[in-house]
């Protein structure tokens, strides 16, 4: 029999599955780790760490899916986006990542932008420059720790370190490339002229494929820690959220990708490279050859539930909240969330943002809390939406994944609130489903990504469809929320500046 495995190297904890090739999970294991936060906005971690729960998490799923190991035929991996690992010339780490939800960098974003202007950066990238991606988070290592600086051998991103560990080999791929604001995403190459231009070293950045080329093998060293087989073949692999929409079958202009995990998301992909030139959204190179994706992103989606869960509810059981949240009338009895712990991506764009709850009386209860806080959270999520759908891109078909496709009050939050039929597939764990499949694709196991996903993606036989009474509550609600930014916005600043 011949098995697939996918590792997902996430924020908070790194998954690895096994797969048959119909798609079957065979067994799946998971390691977490924590974020480290030395200074304010500061955020990092070990990239030892995530290679020691890499290994834990191999040698589980291996023992737990009842294989031989070289019934294995091939890796693949999906990966946070945007961080930073610095490796010298002996292939070590230097210092800690700086990861995606880094918010230090806001001064080297407007230096950037005051040395080339908005325009130049948006027409080389398609994106907007943003605190916690790689290239200002670079810019800020030779500005504040030269000595850091004159070590760098190559600068990888996160996964790429993970198959560094297991092949020997440097290299990253497209998709996560793309999302480094260093990459020409029209012509799939890293812009000499953009690096040059930001005074960064280009001979630090690694040669570029795509996730499903075959990068290298296990390594013998690898076999004996993990119990792989050497000289097992493994992929590139692709950023999370590319993988993550694979994993959901998400692979032609049409379909669009829900996820609620740490961070939000909307995904959808695109026929030709476009993006929006007020720099509310992201656009990235596709998994899929000749597409690309457009993303808006919320940085504090299931963390603003994590956090309320952790801080202000005691650790209580999830299903315990999603019963809670059941309780409250939707619009939460005119409590609103707006959930900016970390700064805002889409559509503000505005690392000075704070979370904020508005409309609090006394009648309200932590399972008022609750709704509101998932509430906002699909109000970000629409901000995207409703974005990505004014630059005339196509959106037919809705797919829920990440922690909002395993709660029922969720879904039907992002049905009414969207005011879309909302789909999920039956398969968990879609990014290391996406990255197995990147695997199989490189092995030939499948002629395409798309004929994989033919064969491996089950959709739900029935949608969550849209209530009409909530879908008015809620565009109501909507209004509210979007207002409430804008007239708090110089609140958030000053408040900023304070802490």
């Amino acid at each position: 029999m011949s098995y697939l495995m996918g590792i997902d190297l996430g924020t908070s904890s790194v998954k690895t599955v096994i797969l048959d090739i119909d798609g079957n999970m065979k067994s799946s294991a998971q390691a977490f780790y924590d974020i480290s936060i030395p200074n304010k906005g500061y955020a990092e971690q070990d990239p030892k760490r995530w290679w020691k729960s890499t290994v834990q998490t191999i040698k589980e799923a291996l023992t737990n899916a009842h294989i031989q190991s070289q019934e294995v035929k091939g890796i693949g991996f999906s990966g946070q986006m945007h961080g930073m690992v610095l490796i010298d010339k002996q292939l070590q780490v230097i210092r800690p990542a700086i990861i995606w939800s880094d918010q230090r960098t806001q001064e080297e974003v407007d230096s950037i932008y005051d040395l080339l202007g908005k325009n130049y950066v948006g027409e080389i990238t398609l994106n907007p420059l943003s605190t916690g991606f790689q290239t200002p988070s670079l810019l800020w290592i030779k500005q504040n720790e030269p000595e850091t600086y004159e070590k760098i051998y190559k600068v990888l991103l996160p996964k790429d370190y993970i198959r560094l560990m297991m092949t020997g080999e440097i290299g990253t791929d497209v998709t996560d490339a793309s999302a480094t604001l260093a990459f020409d995403t029209k012509n799939l190459v890293w812009s000499d002229e953009l690096i040059s231009a930001i005074g960064l070293n280009r001979d630090f950045y690694p040669n570029v494929s795509d996730p499903y080329d075959i990068a290298g093998e296990i390594t013998g060293e690898t076999a004996k820690e993990t119990g792989l087989y050497k000289g097992t073949p493994v992929v590139y692999g692709g950023g999370d959220q590319s993988m993550q929409a694979v994993g959901n079958g998400i692979v032609e202009a049409g379909q669009v990708s829900l996820t609620i995990g740490t961070g939000g998301q909307v995904f959808s992909v695109i026929a030709e490279p476009k993006y929006d030139e007020q720099m509310r959204t992201h656009t990235f190179c596709n998994a899929v050859p000749g597409t690309w994706n457009i993303m808006g992103a919320s940085l504090a989606a299931g963390l603003s539930l994590s956090w309320l869960n952790e801080k202000i509810l005691s650790n209580m059981p999830y299903h315990e909240i999603n019963e809670l949240a059941k309780s409250v009338k939707p619009g939460s009895e005119g409590l609103l969330f707006l959930p900016y712990l970390t700064g805002e991506r889409t559509p503000h764009m505005d690392s000075s943002a704070r979370g904020t709850f508005l409309g609090l009386v006394l009648n309200h209860s932590r399972a008022h809390l609750i709704r509101a806080v998932m509430e906002g959270v699909v109000f970000a999520l629409k901000d995207s939406v409703e974005i990505i759908k004014s630059l005339d891109t196509k959106m037919d078909t809705f797919i829920a994944s990440g922690g909002g496709a395993r709660s029922d009050v969720w879904l039907q939050m992002q049905a009414n609130i969207l005011n879309q039929e909302i789909y999920k597939v039956s398969q968990e764990e879609q990014a290391c489903v996406g990255a197995a499949i990147m695997a199989g694709v490189g092995v030939q196991a499948y002629p395409s990504i798309q004929e994989a996903c033919q064969a491996i993606i089950q959709f739900s036989d029935e949608p969550v469809v849209p209530e009409p009474e909530d879908v008015r509550i809620y565009n109501d609600m909507y209004e509210n929320y979007k207002w409430a930014y804008k007239q708090n916005k110089e609140l958030f600043h000053r408040l900023s500046d304070i802490s």
